[in-house]
């Protein structure tokens, strides 16, 4: 047994199997894996890793697994296989995760199919799960919806959200106002297709949960000036990594570094010593450094276009990048972004009353009604050095 202090949740307790996991190299990993990508850039305090995040989930999955236990529902067996879920289901997180996801993504690697690659692949780990007799297969239905606790680990409103929001507000100094987990974690159940059930007397909590994700996505997940630096930083390994790394983003690749251990120091350290390298490579052409460098110094992509809204309105992003070209503004040096974030799905949401269940629709005196179910962000950045001639063209 191992005790650790969280500074969220205060003492946390691991059992032997928890411990001998935690102390893995493939998850000692997380502790140099930043939970908010490069948000300390703009919020210097967001230095948290994706290590005290897994355990205040595992945590947060306790205390959920331990409400159904008295109330019937699951037993202890089943708590211990919530817990595990919980504590590995960021084993596979990137590098700067949200910077240079997106590439691997395109190739059909998402950091849940480098999970479960570790899961069933890493020697270490499952020699772990031999000694106590742990079921990978049962973590692994966990995570593939194929469990009634699926929905605990990966829903709307499930422990690994719970935890970052307030651990994430925490560390970027971004108030949340009054996210009562007490309270939704007392009042949470989920039906089937990861259907949120909230009783009454708990709604005000989800609606503080919902108002917080909303406010958290504009302040800090994309943040302006955030998301410009993962943008270039994910523009830089895009062609970085034919010089230092060829062969990264092959499946096969990625295996071989699971089963040899190499993945335990694939971290934002490994990343940033990339970069570093490549300064001082004569075969790394020039245009590669100066990008380098300029994101090294905080010397980012500059907005010079931006939409935000709740409704799907028509996009200008085509036609404005067309009018930067078309102006001599290189096409290497703008970089357009778009994505609609969804906050809330209210079609997933039933409120319990003591009579009966009712959809949300049915159900009119609540804040979630109002909530925007999805978030519309299109921005042009541009390479600092043609910012100004740039938003004179738009403006």
């Amino acid at each position: 047994m191992k005790k650790i202090f969280d500074e969220i949740h205060g003492y946390i307790t691991l059992n032997d199997i928890e411990t001998k996991l935690v102390d893995t190299p493939i998850f000692q990993r997380l502790r140099r894996v930043k939970q908010t990508s490069l948000a300390y850039i703009v919020y210097p305090g967001a230095m948290h890793t994706r290590f005290s995040h897994s355990i205040g989930a595992l945590h947060l999955a306790n205390r959920l697994g331990l409400r159904l236990y008295n109330e019937g529902i699951i037993n202890q067996e089943e708590i211990q296989y919530l817990r595990l879920a919980a504590l590995l289901n960021d084993l596979g997180q990137f590098p700067f995760s949200h910077s240079i996801e997106p590439l691997f993504l395109s190739k059909n690697i998402s950091n849940k199919y480098l999970r479960d690659l570790i899961i069933t692949k890493s020697q270490e780990i499952n020699e772990i799960f031999e000694e106590y007799s742990i079921s990978s297969k049962k973590i692994l239905d966990i995570y593939h919806g194929q469990s009634f606790l699926s929905a605990i680990i990966d829903s709307d409103v499930d422990v690994d959200r719970m935890d970052y929001l307030i651990r994430d507000s925490k560390h970027t100094g971004v108030q949340l106002g009054n996210l009562d987990l007490d309270r939704l974690i007392d009042t949470i159940n989920y039906g089937e297709n990861k259907t949120i059930i909230i009783l009454d007397k708990g709604l005000t909590s989800l609606e503080n949960f919902y108002i917080s994700r909303l406010h958290m996505y504009q302040s800090v997940y994309y943040h302006k000036t955030i998301l410009g630096y993962e943008i270039q930083l994910r523009n830089i390994f895009s062609q970085l990594s034919e010089f230092c790394c060829p062969g990264i983003f092959d499946e096969s690749f990625l295996k071989d570094s699971v089963t040899t251990n190499y993945f335990a120091y694939w971290d934002d350290e490994w990343l940033f010593s990339k970069l570093y390298e490549s300064l001082f490579d004569p075969s790394v052409p020039d245009s590669i450094k100066v990008k380098i460098k300029n994101f090294l110094d905080r010397n980012g992509p500059k907005v010079v276009y931006e939409e935000i809204s709740f409704q799907n309105i028509e996009s200008r992003i085509e036609e404005n990048v067309l009018k930067l070209t078309r102006y001599g503004i290189p096409e290497t040096a703008i970089y357009p972004f778009e994505e609609a974030i969804k906050i809330i799905d209210k079609s997933k949401i039933k409120i319990k009353t003591k009579n009966k269940e009712k959809d949300l629709k049915e159900y009119s005196s609540t804040l979630l009604n109002v909530i925007p179910s999805v978030i519309y962000i299109r921005r042009i950045y541009v390479e600092g050095m043609y910012s100004k001639k740039a938003r004179d063209l738009l403006s």
